[in-house]
């Protein structure tokens, strides 16, 4: 009996002892894909590549740890221009998990579109949603907004894409709705060979409502009608049939665009009887108090994103943080271009 007794401590102890080592090791694990991480935002990509790609052929990786490292090898590859890598790379990583997409706020535009290629066609399974998990959530697409402008019609160009990129970043906040990034929509209209400007036209937006799943489209425009005036409109979409669901519209002055944007967003939600939670509300009606030249910059950078030219789209959201402290969308477009910035 007691022979038997410690024969149970020892493997106890043994236990323990291998439970323990396994812990260090996957602790290490984790260091060292914070150690890539790190090297990946500042630029030195192949430093990264070395790192992960070590970690990766050694087999200790768990399914969570695997899936980090091939997110960061794949985005290393495309800083590093080794496009075929990057492709097998998040190709692997779509397979190991087919329920993953890559969240446009953390990945640099060049990463994005290689995952678009990479998963085109594929379909992730619908979330449930509501307290009884019953139904499935809208997918909406946000279209770029029309310049209808009388006054500084030109210079107000940019705020058509700004304009729809702050309305996505306000919908996401909203766990009833699935929003179409921004990203998506553009590695389409490439595709396509589409103008940017195709996207007000309400033909070209249903056909890419289509493509990339969306039940809804948001539409609209704006117009600065005098120094003092400015008028955005909003008009839902049922991409199944193409007829208008419901238009709305907000006016005010041009320096309360912020707050007229988000005032609108409300409205919208209310006509897709999307009632936000209280907390939910709070987060869209975070800085609703920025100045239009916050909008204005941050609209800039996005115009000189599409275009690639990074450093001049970091130094346009830099102006709105720093015309608007706090300034999360601004924020967040810094921090996923820096480790491109940082290359130079």
């Amino acid at each position: 009996m007691r022979k038997r007794v410690i024969i149970v401590a020892v493997l106890c102890v043994l236990v323990f002892m291998m439970s323990t080592v396994f812990a260090q090791a996957q602790a290490n694990i984790d260091d060292q894909i914070a150690s890539a991480d790190k090297l990946f935002h500042g630029a030195q990509f192949q430093d990264a590549i070395i790192k992960l790609t070590d970690l990766l052929t050694s087999g200790e990786l768990s399914k969570d740890q695997e899936v980090q490292a091939l997110k960061l090898l794949g985005a290393a590859a495309v800083g590093a221009k080794y496009l075929d890598q990057a492709k097998s790379y998040l190709k692997k990583l779509a397979e190991l998990d087919p329920t993953i997409d890559l969240d446009a706020d953390v990945w640099a535009p060049d990463i994005m579109r290689v995952w678009y290629e990479v998963t085109k066609g594929r379909v992730i399974p619908a979330q449930a949603s509501g307290e009884g998990g019953a139904g499935k959530i809208e997918t909406i697409a946000v279209m770029y907004f029309d310049n209808n402008s009388v006054v500084d019609h030109d210079k107000l160009d940019a705020l058509s894409k700004g304009l729809a990129s702050m309305m996505i970043y306000e919908v996401k906040k909203v766990s009833q709705l699935k929003v179409v990034e921004r990203d998506r929509i553009n590695f389409l209209v490439d595709e396509l060979k589409l103008q940017q400007s195709d996207l007000v036209d309400k033909s070209t937006a249903v056909r890419i409502g289509k493509l990339v799943g969306a039940h809804t489209l948001l539409m609209g425009g704006f117009m600065k009608l005098s120094k003092n005036e400015f008028r955005i409109d909003a008009r839902l979409v049922k991409v199944e049939t193409g007829e208008i669901i419901k238009a709305e519209y907000i006016e005010g002055k041009p320096d309360e665009i912020m707050k007229l944007e988000k005032d609108l967003v409300v409205k919208v939600l209310a006509n897709l009887d999307i009632k936000p939670t209280e907390i939910e509300k709070k987060e869209i009606m975070k800085g609703r108090d920025a100045s239009f030249d916050a909008l204005y910059h941050y609209s800039r950078g996005l115009a000189y994103e599409d275009k690639k030219e990074y450093m001049a789209a970091f130094q346009q959201y830099q102006k709105a943080l720093k015309l608007a402290p706090g300034y999360a969308e601004a924020e967040k477009k810094m921090s996923r271009l820096e480790p491109f910035v940082s290359q130079g």
